[in-house]
C-alpha cells in the first residue's frame, strides 16, 4: 500500500527520485560465551573521533530506550580518541553498579562525508535536485565484559556501519542487532 501511494505521488507530481546511496550495517560475532546470569546494568564505553562520539551518543540513547523495556539499566561514557583511556575506565569500575561493560573501539577506518548525495530528484525536463546527507562509515571492535567474573569476555564482534548519521532509524536497527545477539547467548533475559 505504501508503494502504491508513493507511486501515485510521483506520477502526479511528475517527479522521479533516484536513490544514489544505501546504508549498510552488519554485526559479526567473533567470540560468544553462554552466560549463567543475565546482565541487569550495562555501561557502554565509546572511543574514537568526534563523529564517532555523535554516533555513540545517538546509539546509547536508542540502547537506553530498548533496554528500559527489558528493565536493564544502561549508561554511556565517551572516553575520547584513545582506547587506553577506555581500559583505565574499565579497571576503575570495581565497586560501581554495573554488571557488564560494552566497549566500542573504533578501527581508525572512519569515513565522514558531510555532502554525500543521497538521492537525485528529476522534477522535469532539465530540472533536477540533489539531496545530501552526512555519510558516516566505521568498523568497530565491540567487546562485552562481565564485571562479575573479573572482566572476562562474554561476547565480541565486529560492527560495520555506513549510513547517514542523522538517520535515527539506523540506531534502532543497530540496537536490535545487539539485543538479538545478546538474547541468543543469555546475556539479557528474553
Amino acid at each position: 500500500m505504501k508503494c502504491v501511494k508513493l507511486f501515485l505521488i510521483i506520477a502526479m507530481s511528475g517527479c522521479v527520485v533516484i536513490p544514489t546511496y544505501s546504508a549498510k550495517i552488519s554485526l559479526k560475532p567473533t567470540i560468544e560465551m553462554p552466560v549463567k546470569d543475565p546482565v541487569q546494568n550495562i555501561l557502554l564505553i565509546g572511543s574514537g573521533t568526534v563523529a564517532s562520539r555523535v554516533f555513540f551518543e545517538n546509539l546509547s540513547q536508542e540502547f537506553q530506550k530498548s533496554n528500559a523495556m527489558k528493565k536493564i539499566k544502561t549508561s554511556f561514557v565517551y572516553v575520547g580518541k584513545s582506547h587506553k583511556t577506555a581500559s583505565f575506565l574499565i579497571d576503575s569500575l570495581q565497586g560501581k553498579n554495573y554488571d557488564a561493560c560494552l566497549l566500542f573501539q573504533s578501527g581508525n577506518n572512519e569515513a565522514l562525508e558531510m555532502t554525500k548525495a543521497k538521492y537525485i530528484a528529476v522534477v522535469g525536463p532539465g530540472v533536477s535536485s540533489t539531496g545530501y546527507g552526512n555519510r558516516y562509515a566505521e568498523i568497530f571492535l565491540v567487546t562485552l565484559y562481565n564485571k562479575k567474573e573479573k572482566l572476562s569476555t562474554l561476547w565480541q564482534g565486529d560492527l560495520f556501519v555506513d549510513f547517514d548519521l542523522a538517520n535515527n532509524s539506523r540506531y534502532k536497527e543497530i540496537s536490535n542487532l545487539f539485543l538479538k545477539e545478546f538474547e541468543k547467548w543469555g546475556v539479557m533475559s528474553r
